[in-house]
């Protein structure tokens, strides 16, 4: 007894399974073997009547956008929707079937495919099935990654926004065979009232949507856009676009870039505080336009080669180039000044005037201290004390002989009283005499006196002519000081207040007032 209970409720279970699997067979073979679908022919009513196609798109994550290639890659789900009358059915008479899926294969579809893709591949990414309702509707939503083309914008690098597109239409039908729509969503007015509102814009499912690190969407409006210059039979007459208004974020750029460029260019500008003898001037500045360079070849390995617009950042870095080179220059002009000698170069008056004291004092530069020895008739004054040494050297000479002024302070060292020296009367009348000894004695060395002198006045002219080089060498790096600080800093401040006023507008379309966004649909 209990084997035959047993049996039946098997016998049960497979009939109810084999019935309900039959009813998709069948409704199925009703669908497609019955009624003769062709998966080749529009489904439309008459010739003449279009198919009405509804696209959505919901984006899933925003991967990149390569500025070198110009190329969107983007994660989406691609909304689809159509009437099909061959694919209806009688729920009642199907066991109350709702919803059938099946391959996107087995039915027609509009072949919507992404125009301004940039690899080659047109249409979606799988293929995944397709939903069925009763009344005809047919749901199809594949997923894809799309690259498509983006033309950048480069003007105010990195602190642009751009303006990228995703156009869809549809290559195998023209206007007249399909009317493309975007998708109609309902919301209920009141308790039994209902109206509808088109999808103007992009989806985002803040669940599934993955936000990128690089760029943030601003506006992300959808648009059916007609093009009336074409005929009805053209495909290009027709598309349904979806854009997406982006603005960089610029915080990677600003530390990894821009404050290092800005440092190291700042950097030019103690070139003129290092001393010429130092011997360093020219390293510094050198190295200053080396690193400027490779900043300049990093940024420009992140921009498209294009020639109609120059980047932001590339006019900061090719200017602070020119100022790094202009300073190069004015170090050689500094080192050339600082080693000129009076043997090599003259000195004229204009410079004098110019630089060591017009300038000096315009640049509030202190001046070295004056010297204490005074010119008096072109010749240096001697100093009064000396002349009353001279005067009794000269008596003493003429008085004592050589041996008594050799051994005199020998005999004294000995206890010895020295002789008193008279002083020399020559009111005898010692004549020519004494006066030609006297001069023949004092003529070498008064003579090796004057050679002295005018050596030392020939070095001290030498040395002073040597300083007022070294003088003019470091006006010329004051100078330089005061003129290229000041025009860093405001090209630095200029160039970058550009780019931080640089808004994408705060509507999608220009003269549209519509902002294309959930929160403002417009209703039909």
């Amino acid at each position: 007894m209990k084997t035959l209970w047993l049996l039946l409720t098997l016998l049960l279970t497979v009939c109810l399974g084999v019935f309900c699997r039959n009813q998709e067979e069948k409704l199925i073979k009703h669908l497609f073997e019955e009624r003769g679908y062709n998966k080749e022919v529009r489904p439309a009513k008459s010739k003449n009547e279009p198919v009405d196609v509804y696209l959505a798109l919901t984006l899933s994550n925003l991967i990149s956008l390569k500025e070198t290639d110009e190329t969107l890659t983007s994660n989406v789900w691609m909304e689809h929707g159509w009437y099909d009358h061959r694919l209806t059915w009688n729920k009642s008479l199907f066991d109350d079937i709702s919803i059938l899926r099946l391959p996107a294969d087995m039915v027609w579809q509009p072949q919507i495919v992404l125009e301004n893709n940039n690899d080659g591949q047109f249409q979606v990414a799988y293929y995944c099935n397709v939903l069925l309702y009763p009344n005809g509707y047919v749901y199809w939503l594949p997923p894809a990654i799309f690259r498509s083309t983006c033309l950048i914008n480069v003007n105010f690098f990195p602190f642009d926004w751009q303006n990228c597109s995703l156009k869809f239409r549809s290559l195998a039908y023209s206007a007249k065979e399909i009317t493309m729509h975007l998708k109609l969503e309902k919301e209920m007015n009141g308790e039994n009232n209902t109206r509808d509102y088109p999808v103007e814009w992009i989806i985002i499912d803040p669940a599934g949507f993955t936000e990128n690190g690089e760029w943030e969407i601003i506006h992300m409006p959808a648009r059916k856009n007609i093009d009336k210059t074409v005929p009805l039979d053209s495909c290009t007459y027709q598309d349904i676009t979806f854009y997406l208004i982006i603005k960089r974020k610029p915080l990677f750029y600003i530390i990894n870039i821009i404050i290092p460029c800005i440092l190291i260019s700042f950097l030019a500008s103690l070139v003129y505080y290092l001393p010429a003898d130092s011997g360093e001037k020219m390293t510094m500045s050198v190295s200053v336009l080396l690193a400027q360079a490779v900043f300049l070849l990093l940024v420009s390995q992140r921009l498209p080669a294009t020639s109609f617009a120059v980047p932001l950042i590339i006019k900061y870095i090719i200017f602070m180039m020119v100022l790094v080179t202009i300073v190069v220059v004015s170090a050689v002009i500094v080192l050339n000044l600082h080693f000129r000698t009076p043997s090599t170069h003259t000195m004229n008056k204009w410079i004098k005037k110019f630089f060591l004291d017009k300038l000096p004092q315009f640049l509030h530069m202190s001046k070295p201290a004056a010297s204490d020895t005074h010119l008096q008739n072109g010749a240096l004054q001697r100093r009064s004390s000396s002349v009353g040494y001279i005067v009794k050297a000269e008596e003493y000479f003429t008085v004592k002989s050589r041996s008594d002024l050799m051994f005199e302070k020998q005999s004294e060292r000995h206890g010895l009283i020295s002789r008193i020296t008279p002083r020399y009367n020559c009111s005898l009348g010692c004549g020519d005499k004494v006066t030609d000894q006297l001069y023949a004695e004092l003529k070498p060395a008064i003579d090796n006196t004057n050679v002295i002198v005018k050596h030392m006045r020939e070095k001290n002219d030498y040395s002073e002519e040597k300083d007022n080089w070294n003088r003019v060498a470091r006006t010329v790096d004051r100078l330089g000081l005061f003129l290229m600080t000041p025009t860093m800093i405001l090209w630095t401040m200029w160039i970058f207040l550009l780019g931080t006023y640089n808004h994408p507008p705060p509507l999608p379309f220009q003269g549209d007032p519509f902002d294309y966004k959930e929160a403002h649909r417009r209703f039909i």
